[in-house]
């Protein structure tokens, strides 16, 4: 069992807020080593140039010289095994969609408590995802939003839809189906009205992205 202590980097423009960082890793019962610290984009990227053994990034994303979502970019397109925790009071749903799209581990808020930090430290550096339970709500909500509405679709077109998605042509649904292929070729051309599409390729498309069938 590796007992060795968890390498870390805070990249926090605030000094109180870094300090508030430190008290916590320090009251907590995580066995942990603060690299480094620092408020500057460029001083995160060059620290992390010279410190391959980083373990765990906890980001601002607000920094005077730039985004933190910069580091994250770095990170990523350097395959590097860092994981890496946002700690922001920037929490617009835009943001926090578009950092998860990026690949980040979690995410929590400024105004969390210790408790909260220590359990999203413990989470992402076992290989957990961890967010906030507000930020967990906004999560939520966009992708509610982001759901297709399946409500335009009867059961029978959702049905052939979910046929097509499994590589199904329009003879071995009519047979599944027990209909004609007039019928199901009837059902297709609805489906492509409603959507816009004009083959089933787009129509298959929709399907697994949309999570109506899972591939």
């Amino acid at each position: 069992m590796d007992t060795s202590p968890l390498n870390i980097l805070i990249v926090e423009d605030l000094a109180l807020t870094r300090l508030g960082i430190r008290t916590a890793l320090r009251n907590s019962q995580l066995n942990c080593n603060i690299v480094a610290e620092t408020g500057s984009l460029e001083e995160a990227l060059e620290i992390l140039k010279q410190h391959e053994d980083i373990q765990l990034l906890l980001l601002d994303l607000m920094l005077p010289d730039g985004n933190g979502s910069e580091i994250v970019r770095h990170l990523k397109s350097s395959n590097s095994p860092c994981r890496i925790l946002v700690i922001s009071a920037e929490t617009n749903q835009d943001t926090i969609i578009r950092l998860i799209d990026m690949g980040i581990d979690g995410f929590v808020s400024k105004f969390a408590d210790e408790e909260t930090l220590e359990t999203a430290i413990h989470s992402v550096c076992n290989g957990f995802e961890f967010f906030g339970q507000d930020i967990s709500e906004i999560i939520h909500a966009v992708y509610i939003s982001r759901s297709p509405d399946l409500s335009i679709f009867t059961n029978r077109e959702i049905e052939i839809m979910k046929m097509c998605a499994k590589g199904q042509n329009v003879k071995r649904i009519a047979e599944e189906l027990n209909i004609s292929t007039r019928t199901v070729e009837t059902h297709k051309n609805n489906i492509f009205k409603k959507l816009g599409f004009k083959s089933t390729i787009e129509l298959v498309n929709y399907v697994f992205e949309n999570g109506i069938v899972r591939n």
